[in-house]
């Protein structure tokens, strides 16, 4: 069968489109492996203290204490706004702590309805600081609270 002279036409434009991609393909290869972007310095998992997010999502917490008419003493109450470190590159444990913040306060409120103000009055604020730690830490999955630190702490009688 003779070949028509639009076939052979359709079949050069073919060729050449072909030859132009494998050309293209070629050449930004070529050119990123050449012109590649330097690859950024490893981050440590120990993070600076300047370097850290400081969490504060849990806001200024009103805490009443144990008492009433039923223990024989008056109740108090706890004006607590606690704050810690975080690394700031560690998202998966941020989005926990942002979507547990009811739940933390929650142990905050639950650990002060359990003390009394003169069992209070005992403890000093490091030794709050420890229990509270212990607690929160008690409960994150992703991530664990190193210091925890109080912007706020008064008890009120």
């Amino acid at each position: 069968m003779p070949k028509t002279p639009g076939v052979l036409i359709v079949y050069r434009v073919l060729l050449a489109v072909a030859l132009l991609l494998v050309l293209v393909i070629l050449g930004g290869t070529l050119y990123a492996l050449v012109f590649r972007p330097k690859a950024a310095p490893p981050q440590s998992p120990q993070t600076a203290p300047s370097e850290a997010n400081i969490f504060t999502g849990l806001g200024r917490l009103r805490c009443p204490t144990a008492g009433g008419s039923m223990a024989g003493t008056n109740p108090g109450l706890v004006i607590l706004q606690a704050a810690f470190p975080y690394a700031p590159g560690d998202r998966a444990f941020s989005e926990e702590l942002v979507s547990r913040i009811r739940e933390l306060r929650n142990i905050s409120a639950a650990y002060f309805a359990a003390l009394t103000v003169e069992e209070l009055g005992r403890k000093d604020e490091a030794e709050v600081k420890a229990e509270l730690l212990a607690r929160y830490n008690g409960v994150l999955r992703l991530g664990r609270i190193e210091t925890l630190y109080f912007n706020e702490y008064m008890l009120i009688e």
